[in-house]
């Protein structure tokens, strides 16, 4: 099927910067991971456990929504902004989980959600952000007042840095003592819990960057190989942490994967000849946060990795056909395996998301590739709500199912 614009039908839509137009086929391959992010941090897809009841008959109605759609994998966030959602010795229980950080639920939840999920034949796979300290825009000494003792932010206040657009921190990227706790913090879940796998989203460097005097530059002062830039020094940072984890990780148990869910550009070819066909205005996650996924997928340091193409395939500077394109020639022939990440929260808005068909026409053009080895949705809510997502979302279930 050529592909139109949705708001005008005799419009074709073309890939960047080019007169030829997107093809989608006819059918939908059915790939081996079908999967949702459930998002935890700031209770956007689930309840605390003050009413224990409404917790469980929340995890009830997203496994039965799994069902219902062909969905066999979750990507279930445990750590969102340096704490836990299951039984930690270095991180408090999440606010986000009880009501109160560092406040014990009734029972290990994550445990039974675990066990429950693998009932329905369900994998679960732990969702980590490494770095983030807050989410609310407050003083340091504010929020550190609202911590749990055992929060290695509080005990480790100078390990923080301020990020520089509202009062947020993150943990130091720069730092020994972060980074050796990040990978403790990821293992200990790995050692714990019968999850499928680990799996890191974005958020490394924060995307507003750092404020200037609450940064990295001390440690980037006191680096040993001054032949470093400053972007070269933060790449080496994050991308040592993502080799530890993933070595740290198989150590434990060798058939746990480790993923990693980045910003969907890399670079763009216009900065470099092996970036994707997008707009150089673009942001790239090379340079914004520092993360060189093109390097972690060629020396294949993560077992898998899921990024998010959240744009749509009309749009104007990074559309999804492009970045797919690129993504499935990248993981190409690597032990990597690619699945594609679909921004469902944003049918029936903007663009082509006004489209009912946008995540279908994704799925169709994304699974013709055999590079791509299955599709994840962001975020579980979107599977439940009302008014104008439902239409899109019905139009996936059909398709997810096989009808």
């Amino acid at each position: 099927m050529k592909l139109f614009y949705f708001k005008d039908k005799e419009k074709p839509v073309c890939y960047y910067n080019t007169d030829k137009q997107v093809i989608i086929p006819d059918e939908y391959k059915e790939k081996e991971l079908r999967g949702i992010w459930v998002s935890n941090v700031l209770n956007i897809d689930m309840p605390t456990t003050k009413d224990l009841k409404k917790y469980e008959d929340k995890c009830h109605e997203i496994i039965k929504t799994c069902k219902e759609y062909n969905i066999n994998t979750l990507f279930f966030q445990v750590r969102t902004s340096n704490d836990a959602f299951y039984q930690s010795d270095l991180n408090p229980y999440s606010r986000f989980l009880t009501g109160k950080e560092g406040e014990k639920p009734p029972y290990d939840v994550f445990k039974w959600f675990l066990e429950l999920a693998k009932s329905a034949n369900i994998e679960v796979h732990a969702w980590c952000n490494p770095y983030r300290v807050s989410c609310a825009e407050m003083t340091l000494d504010e929020y550190l007042a609202t911590c749990d003792d055992l929060n290695f932010a509080k005990k480790h206040p100078d390990a923080l840095c301020e990020v520089a657009k509202g009062s947020k921190f993150i943990l130091n990227p720069a730092r020994e003592d972060v980074k050796q706790f990040v990978v403790d913090s990821l293992v200990e879940i790995a050692s714990k819990y019968d999850v499928a796998g680990v799996h890191i989203d974005d958020y490394f460097y924060p995307y507003e960057g750092l404020k200037e005097g609450f940064d990295d530059s001390k440690e980037f002062a006191n680096r040993i190989d001054k032949s470093m830039s400053l972007d070269e020094f933060r790449r080496f940072h994050i991308t040592d942490v993502i080799k530890r984890l993933h070595k740290g990780i198989k150590q434990v148990n060798k058939n746990q994967r480790f993923g990693v869910s980045p910003f969907g550009i890399w670079m763009n070819k216009a900065n470099d000849e092996r970036g994707s066909n997008t707009d150089p205005k673009c942001s790239q996650s090379f340079d914004n946060q520092y993360a060189d996924t093109y390097a972690w997928v060629k020396e294949e340091i993560i077992d898998y990795i899921v990024p998010q193409l959240y744009w749509d395939l009309g749009h104007p500077i990074a559309p999804f056909a492009d970045l797919c394109d690129w993504w499935a020639n990248l993981c190409k022939g690597s032990n990597v395996d690619l699945y594609i990440g679909h921004g469902a929260y944003r049918l029936g808005s903007d663009g082509q998301y006004q489209d009912k068909d946008e995540v279908v026409n994704q799925l169709k053009y994304a699974n013709q590739y055999e590079t791509v080895k299955g599709n994840v949705f962001f975020t579980y809510h979107s599977f439940i709500d009302k008014g104008k997502i439902e239409d899109g979302m019905k139009e996936l279930k059909k398709t997810l199912k096989g009808k």
